[in-house]
């Protein structure tokens, strides 16, 4: 985004097509987690699913890899960009994969 000169101010019409841009491309194609507090777990635009078991699931984000640490672990749907998991989970770990 540029900065504005000192002095100068926006216009309603700027401001507004600022307001209502479009993102920037890939947007929607980023990976998201979503993390319920009653347990339910859901992964967007997700790789691979690296690891699965009632106690870890791994999973390959593109650039990032996260493990999630839990209880009674259930993969409840997977589909091609999406999964939704439910149980305890008590821990989460994020590594960030070189490339």
């Amino acid at each position: 985004m540029k900065r504005k000169k000192r002095g100068q101010r926006e216009s309603a019409k700027q401001i507004l097509q600022g307001l209502f841009r479009q993102p920037e491309q890939g947007f929607y194609r980023q990976p998201v987690l979503h993390i319920n507090c009653q347990g339910q777990i859901e992964v967007e635009n997700y790789r691979n699913i690296l690891l699965y078991n009632e106690n870890q699931v791994r999973l390959d984000m593109g650039r990032w890899e996260i493990a999630l640490f839990g209880d009674t672990l259930e993969l409840c749907a997977a589909s091609k960009g999406r999964l939704v998991l439910k149980g305890r989970v008590f821990r989460s770990e994020f590594s960030y994969k070189e490339a």
